[in-house]
């Protein structure tokens, strides 16, 4: 039995009843399922057309010097203006990630086509052997501006492509795999290396070259060991591991020989420094030793030193400074042209040819390494780039000091030449009987030796220059050749499964979450109690027969047993009424109130009791089509006709004896007049008189007033409310009619229910059949002692 009366001044903000949200969850067990099943088969699927991707990756460790072998000394290298300054971990990543550097390698692999066979639901890349070659010409991926697709199929009927690049789309059928044919980007062929299967799908993608080059950039990895070691790992994820090993393979070697190129360039334009001077020389040591040849030839001399000796003696160490002072003029002269010469302006300072002056030297070493840093960045941007400018002014700055440095040296050293030609004229004058041939054969003599050092110096730098060249060695050392994990990385089937398994439960969830808040209506019954404060009399099941006659002599249905409960409660209220007139009613049409009324008077009747059942909805009526009664008698003509006989206005309800029905008979013009017509009242007095219980099937009061002017004769009403059906906001519309008394001792049902009666024991049997021979048992009681009273 179920009675319940809530709180007359129920709070507006209920607390969140845990066990009754699960319970609404459990209800619904069976999307949970559909869900978790539906997941899984995605996440199967997903994991039979994804291929497993691996990690593949390298280390290379940086050098911290630029030292080349055993075989070259770092002093000699750095006189030849080779820094030997650590490399810059952050720095050789931006190289190793960079565009130009990826280009050579997609260009040495010659991967711009991919070539895929297809195995079950997923196509995997076929690498390095491929069954054939799309040919295309040598600027095709250079010029393509969207990916071309090609689907190729061996059939009886020959092979079949299907072809899409972009928006366009084109079909062929070709006969033979090695013929050419026309396509929608021009003529297309194939070159076939193995075998092709029959049936098979093959796809071929050639990518724009750029395009491709962007994806490669961004698929490598390339990051320090850690913060303090020289080390970097090089890595990608890839779902063929041997074509990303390739790829990293070439990416070092390409790397290496970039760095190789640098570290040489400063060597190579000494080199070509040093072998211009070297032809200049030549031909001036050729010139002075010609004039030596003629000069003798003309004056007849051949032992011209005998008569000098004692002069030789004494000046020979002068000359030998005097030589050398010549020797670093004459350097520092074809330094100072090589600088001056505009053409020179980004080319490389010959560094430490023999120059002695240290300052100088740090100069022209400090601006070639300005100078390759400005080289090294413009293979990136332009020279409008503001670093560019900023590099071109400190270029200019050094430039500019070296020529500065250059003119002070060299006037130091014409003083110093002076003073050696001064002390120099101090013995001449002690030799002044020597012959004038022997003093101008000294002087042309002198010039000679100066050349013969200056090619002979010359010439041992340009060895040293080409042992440099030979012995440079790699930037990066390679610590792990690229190698791939023996297990895939991605995808990771436990934790998609798992993913699988929670979006399964938590989809349910969300949807009926969502679909709780978007609905506006009455979900169950615990919802409605805390809406209302109205009497809950009980609930309805929700019937799934075509027939509305649900309650039954000798049916023991879930929902019959369910009008026999708010029967039971209904008795409870009007206990000691006599002929109690029941109204039923709801707040809108299609609640089920009519529905009610029918069942509620069958159950007052299934106790042997007369029940009348009037229908008092007299805009809309429904009992003549529920319960299969004529239309041609009704309450309407009675109350419209003084005349009209109260005993041709019972009908038998054809369902139970004790039940009879006065129909509501031809909708009037006036519905509302005739309920207020005093002739009704006089019916009801007159049918309490016959019948044990009267139940008026009235209009919703929500729409029409109608029920309201009932409220005269009722002794209870019973308010009819349907689950996901009637809105929330009538809630509020229910409860006034309540606190204002316009009907009298209201309760509420709630119709259309999916809830189970029985609790676990069933119906037909166990206690369905005990509680009704208990209620039959009852009511012959109660019969018994009404009959022996009277």
């Amino acid at each position: 039995m179920e009675m319940n009366i809530p709180n007359p001044t129920p709070s507006n903000i209920d607390p969140i009843n845990i066990r009754e949200l699960l319970l609404k969850y459990l209800r619904n067990w069976y999307w949970f399922v559909i869900s978790a099943v539906l997941c899984f088969a995605i996440a199967y699927v997903y994991l039979k057309m994804t291929n497993n991707q691996y990690q593949v990756q390298t280390t290379i460790l940086l050098r911290k010097d630029a030292s080349s072998s055993g075989l070259l000394d770092m002093s000699m290298l750095e006189g030849l203006g080779v820094s030997a300054s650590s490399k810059e971990v952050d720095d050789e990543i931006q190289v190793l990630t960079s565009k130009s550097i990826m280009l050579k390698v997609i260009e040495s692999l010659g991967i711009e086509t991919e070539y895929y066979e297809k195995k079950g639901l997923r196509f995997e890349e076929l690498y390095p052997a491929i069954p054939f070659k799309l040919i295309v010409p040598k600027s095709f991926n250079d010029t393509l501006k969207d990916q071309v697709e090609l689907l190729v199929k061996w059939t009886d009927s020959g092979y079949h492509i299907e072809l899409k690049s972009g928006k366009k789309k084109g079909k062929y059928v070709i006969q033979d795999i090695n013929s050419e044919f026309n396509s929608i980007i021009g003529k297309l062929k194939f070159q076939q290396y193995l075998v092709i299967k029959k049936d098979v799908n093959y796809k071929i993608i050639s990518y724009p070259k750029r395009g491709l080059t962007d994806s490669y950039c961004k698929a490598i990895k390339v990051a320090p060991v850690n913060k303090k070691a020289n080390a970097i790992n090089v890595s990608t994820i890839s779902s063929c591991p041997k074509k990303s090993q390739d790829i990293l393979n070439k990416l070092i070697e390409l790397y290496n020989l970039d760095a190789i190129i640098d570290k040489n360039l400063i060597a190579s334009n000494t080199a070509a420094f040093v072998d211009e001077r070297l032809k200049l020389i030549s031909s001036e040591l050729l010139d002075v030793e010609l004039n030596v040849e003629s000069y003798k030839k003309k004056n007849s001399l051949t032992d011209i030193a005998s008569e000098a000796e004692i002069f030789l003696k004494s000046s020979s160490e002068y000359d030998k400074m005097l030589a050398e002072l010549e020797t670093q003029l004459n350097l520092i002269g074809y330094i100072e042209t090589y600088v001056k010469d505009n053409k020179n302006q980004y080319n490389l300072v010959p560094a430490n040819l023999g120059i002695e002056d240290k300052s100088l030297i740090t100069l022209m070493q400090e601006y070639n390494m300005a100078l390759l840093e400005r080289m090294k960045v413009m293979r990136t941007t332009n020279d409008q780039n503001p670093v560019i400018m900023q590099m071109e002014q400190q270029l200019k700055q050094l430039r500019s000091s070296i020529i500065v440095s250059i003119g002070s040296l060299k006037d130091g050293l014409k003083i110093a030449k002076r003073d050696v030609l001064g002390k120099n004229a101090q013995f001449s004058s002690k030799i002044k009987d020597v012959p004038t041939q022997e003093r101008q054969f000294i002087e042309i003599k002198r010039q000679q030796e100066i050349k013969e050092k200056l090619y002979l110096f010359l010439l041992q730098k340009r060895e040293e220059n080409a042992m440099s060249l030979a012995s440079t060695i790699p930037s990066a050392k390679t610590v792990d050749a690229a190698f791939t994990s023996v297990l895939p990385v991605a995808p990771r089937r436990m934790i998609i499964f798992l993913l699988s398994l929670i979006l399964g439960v938590v989809l349910p969830v969300v949807v009926i979450y969502i679909s709780d808040i978007l609905n506006n209506k009455i979900t169950d019954k615990s919802e409605l109690k805390k809406l209302l404060k109205v009497p809950f009399l009980g609930s309805i099941g929700f019937n799934k027969d075509y027939d509305r006659i649900v309650v039954r002599e000798g049916k023991t249905s879930p929902i019959v047993e369910m009008f026999r409960l708010i029967r039971t409660n209904m008795q409870f209220m009007i206990s000691g009424k006599k002929s109690p007139v029941i109204l039923v009613t709801s707040s809108i049409a299609g609640e089920g109130k009519s529905f009610t009324s029918i069942n509620m008077a069958m159950s007052f009747a299934l106790l042997k009791k007369k029940v009348i059942l009037i229908g008092l909805d007299v805009r809309n009526p429904m009992l003549e089509e529920y319960m299969h009664i004529p239309k041609d008698k009704g309450i309407t003509l009675f109350l419209s006709d003084p005349n009209y006989n109260t005993h041709n206005l019972i009908v038998p309800s054809g369902f139970h004896p004790f039940l009879s029905v006065i129909p509501a008979g031809p909708v009037p013009p006036n519905p509302a007049e005739l309920l207020m017509s005093p002739r009704l009242d006089e019916l009801i007095d007159e049918l309490k008189n016959e019948f044990d219980y009267i139940i008026l099937d009235s209009a919703p009061v929500g729409i029409v007033s109608d029920t309201y002017l009932l409220n005269r004769l009722v002794d209870n009403t019973i308010y009819v409310t349907r689950q996901n059906y009637t809105p929330r906001e009538m809630a509020g519309f229910i409860n006034d009619t309540y606190d204002n008394k316009r009907l009298n001792n209201m309760a509420v049902v709630l119709n259309g229910t999916k809830e189970n009666l029985g609790y676990g024991y069933g119906y037909g049997s166990g206690y369905g059949k005990n509680y009704l021979k208990r209620e039959e048992a009852s009511l012959k009681r109660k019969l018994y002692n009404r009959l022996r009273n009277k």
